[in-house]
């Protein structure tokens, strides 16, 4: 059998794998991007964008009962419905969250030499924190996890201390105008601030590092997901109690401006630091999930095979440094303003191809008598509702962003079409990863 991963993630490494892609830099920026589209109503998109994201999870976690390999979207797509479907998920997913990291990386830059007043530049900054965060991912996933909850803990313990901050200055008197900028303005906030909850699938790119990975996954999407949309809105409902939402819409840093409205020099110092421990906990579980899926499609020969190279520890040196490249050339590019959406949309294309996966397995096996949703006759709703909703995301985020997703796209078709025809031997592109049986039976 080909090297394979070691399990060594339990339930709560992979709460804190899926808070620390959740609950990250995107919270201190889009709180501010979602108001100016929905104002106070803001407090209705998040749990919409929540419920979303849930809709997509328990499709995710459902097929991780029955695809337990690395890969998230890309090997998903290609075991559920076809190696195309595979490839197209994985390359949206893949250069959706490469994009982030580069501008995470920046954002952290930037926050930094605010602080320190350096004057170096940012770009320097950014190339040398995602490389630190490179070599971390490459001594080890369980080093990783450790790191990674001490990042979670340390960036929630610090929201939570803006939030109980803000109750002690809050003006019920912002909330006025509640529905100020309608129905549209609610479903457009929804889809934008739908960025600070998209990596909620994080965990299932590292399933083959996860013990018991049947229950552990679904467990671990839903309860993050959770636990992500009550404190964005605890967040919110501080932020917008202590400034107005046009001074949040107009702010690169929402809640810093709102701490600063405190008084309480500390309050903004803490937030700012929180801006930088939850930029770490992004770029370190987003090489980490990247690199997965380069590596799950080195090894099935959709790229250059020595991408899923694994070193005597189980870790794909080659898929990390790749990842690294990737994002580092990426960044003269980046900006956050563009990158929220064109992000946002490459990962809810990617998300659709998820459900769509869901609906097909559930079809195939509904008539065999086993646990789990995915068996219920009613299950899919599920899935179909989660098309519904991210088509409703779809309609209300920027042109410029569409075109990107579409770019990508098409790039990605072409160059799958060219490597079929040029593959004589159907076997580079399998339609199953033999790298391990699935389930824990099978283990023994």
């Amino acid at each position: 059998m080909p090297a394979g991963f070691q399990r060594t993630l339990r339930l709560p490494d992979a709460i804190m794998i899926n808070l620390g892609a959740i609950v990250g830099a995107g919270i201190f920026v889009i709180i501010g991007i979602s108001v100016a589209s929905a104002g106070p109503a803001v407090l209705i998109s998040i749990p919409l964008a929540g419920i979303v994201a849930i809709f997509t999870g328990i499709c995710f976690s459902q097929i991780a009962r029955h695809v337990d390999k690395e890969g998230g979207v890309y090997e998903y797509g290609k075991e559920s419905i076809s190696p195309y479907a595979g490839f197209i998920g994985g390359s949206l997913w893949t250069f959706g969250n490469i994009t982030a990291l580069s501008a995470v990386s920046i954002s952290f830059g930037g926050y930094l030499d605010a602080m320190l007043n350096s004057r170096f530049p940012v770009i320097f900054i950014g190339v040398a924190i995602i490389t630190a965060f490179a070599v971390l991912n490459i001594l080890g996933i369980k080093n990783s996890a450790k790191m990674l909850r001490t990042i979670v803990i340390v960036n929630i313990a610090i929201l939570l201390i803006f939030t109980v901050s803000g109750f002690f200055f809050f003006h019920p008197s912002h909330f006025s105008n509640f529905f100020s900028k309608g129905y549209s303005g609610i479903i457009s906030g929804g889809a934008i601030i739908f960025f600070a909850f998209a990596g909620f699938s994080r965990v299932t790119t590292v399933s083959e590092e996860v013990v018991d990975p049947e229950k552990t996954i679904p467990k671990a999407i839903i309860i993050s997901i959770v636990i992500s949309m009550v404190l964005y809105s605890m967040i919110s409902i501080a932020a917008i109690g202590l400034t107005s939402t046009a001074s949040l819409a107009d702010s690169n840093s929402p809640l810093a401006l709102a701490a600063s409205k405190t008084g309480l020099t500390e309050l903004i110092f803490i937030v700012s630091m929180g801006a930088l421990i939850a930029t770490s906990g992004v770029i370190l579980t987003g090489i980490l999930g990247t690199s997965r899926v380069l590596f799950a499609m080195g090894r099935d020969g959709e790229i250059p095979s020595a991408i899923s190279k694994l070193d005597k520890f189980s870790t794909p040196v080659v898929a990390i440094i790749v990842s690294l490249l990737l994002a580092i050339a990426m960044m003269p590019a980046a900006s956050f303003g563009t990158i929220v959406e064109s992000s946002n949309t490459c990962i809810i294309a990617a998300y659709a191809i998820i459900n769509l996966a869901a609906l097909k397995i559930h079809v195939k096996y509904r008539n065999e008598k086993r646990r789990g949703l995915l068996h219920k006759d009613w299950f899919f709703l599920i899935p179909s509702a989660g098309i519904f909703t991210i088509a409703l995301f779809f309609a209300f985020l920027g042109r410029e962003s569409m075109e990107i997703a579409f770019l990508v796209f098409l790039s990605g078709s072409v160059y799958y079409i060219l490597k079929s025809r040029n593959s004589r031997d159907s076997g580079n592109i399998p339609k199953i990863s033999k790298v391990r049986l699935f389930g824990r039976s099978r283990m023994q």
